[in-house]
Parts: structure tokens; C-alpha cells; sequence
């Protein structure tokens, strides 16, 4: 048992080391990274005409805007909100592993910690 209380401060430092990693405050870059990653969710649910047409064309358009204009958003929210916050709290790691446009509402009924 003697190697257990020997090991203890080592294991103590690597957990420590270990829980600082997973508690980094969130980044521009981390904002910049969830916008895309929903840009992506929009565009995977999104429903696109089938028809080809002047107005489906237009559709199109403003569908693929819709997406960029909720990545910008999120961005601009993200940095106004978020930076300098612990990554794994709340609504951003939420964000971040959301899989569906429905996971991304779920996620919004997340209190702030």
C-alpha cells in the first residue's frame, strides 16, 4: 500500500492537469467552429425544390442564405456570450454535439450556468 501514498500527489497533478483541459473557457475560434458546425446541421435538414425553375432557383438562394445568416448569428451571439466561459457548460456543449435541428432546440431550454 505503500505505492499508493507514494503515487498520490502524481496522480493527484495529472488529474488536475486532466480536468484544466476539459474546463478551457470557449474561444472565437470554438465559436467560429460551433457556427459552422450548425451552418451544416441547416444544410443537411434543409428541404430544397426538386423542380428546377426560375423560382426554385430563388428557393435555393434563399434557403442556402438562411444557413449562413444563423452561423453568423450564432457567431456574433457566441462571442458577445460566451467567450472566456468554461467549453462544457450549457448551451455551448450542447451546441456543439448536436446532431439534429431538433437537438439544437433542446438546447436552448438548457439554463445558464
Amino acid at each position: 500500500m505503500r505505492w499508493i501514498a507514494g503515487g498520490a500527489p502524481l496522480v493527484l497533478l495529472v488529474l488536475s492537469i486532466a480536468q484544466a483541459g476539459c474546463a478551457r473557457n470557449v474561444t472565437e475560434d470554438d465559436c467560429k467552429a460551433v457556427g459552422e458546425h450548425l451552418h451544416a446541421l441547416w444544410t443537411a435538414e434543409a428541404k430544397f425544390p426538386e423542380a428546377a425553375s426560375p423560382s426554385a432557383e430563388k428557393a435555393v438562394a434563399v434557403v442556402k442564405s438562411e444557413g449562413q445568416r444563423l452561423e453568423e448569428s450564432f457567431v456574433t451571439d457566441c462571442k458577445r456570450d460566451l467567450v472566456g466561459k468554461p467549453r462544457a457548460s450549457g448551451e455551448f456543449s450542447c451546441l456543439s454535439h448536436a446532431k439534429t435541428l431538433a437537438d439544437v432546440r433542446t438546447c436552448a431550454t438548457i439554463p445558464a450556468h
